[in-house]
């Protein structure tokens, strides 16, 4: 195969750059057309396998509590309840008094220095995590998550 050709005034002309042109543009056609048939092929949701379901929060409001031991202590609690997807994020909220007056007494159990620390978050949490089984039985809760934890 000849990649020179002579033209009408007997000049030679080369192919290579028709050819080339010709062959990136053969490869942008089935590149594109790669694209479009691996698109409709996708399933609407894929990207959201990849990271889980979506994760649905209840929040419950800020609270502040007087802890246990010789000086009176504030804490202020701000606590997000990951619950099942399907669930209104607003099911706390009827939960809301009983929970508090609960975690109130809780508190008052605990002095100041345990919540120094991530072992203080995980008592936190635990103790939470007590007083939610109590009183929101109806209620799957996954995760509790401390927005904020604030020993004053």
């Amino acid at each position: 195969m000849r990649l020179v050709r002579r033209n009408a005034n007997g000049e030679t002309v080369s192919l290579l750059p028709v050819i080339l042109a010709g062959l990136l543009v053969t490869l942008a056609v089935l590149g594109g057309t790669g694209a479009v048939i691996a698109s409709k092929n996708a399933s609407p949701s894929a990207g959201s396998d990849k990271l889980g379901p979506k994760k649905n929060y209840a929040a419950l409001p800020q609270m502040t509590f007087t802890l246990g031991g010789g000086d009176a202590r504030l804490v202020d609690v701000k606590v997000l309840l990951e619950v099942d997807p399907l669930v209104d994020g607003k099911v706390a909220e009827p939960y809301v008094p009983r929970i508090t007056d609960q975690l109130s007494d809780k508190m008052r159990q605990i002095d100041p220095q345990q919540l120094a620390g991530a072992d203080g978050a995980k008592l936190m949490k635990s103790t939470i995590a007590s007083v939610l089984d109590r009183e929101m039985r109806n209620v799957r809760v996954r995760e509790i998550l401390l927005d904020r934890l604030v020993v004053h």
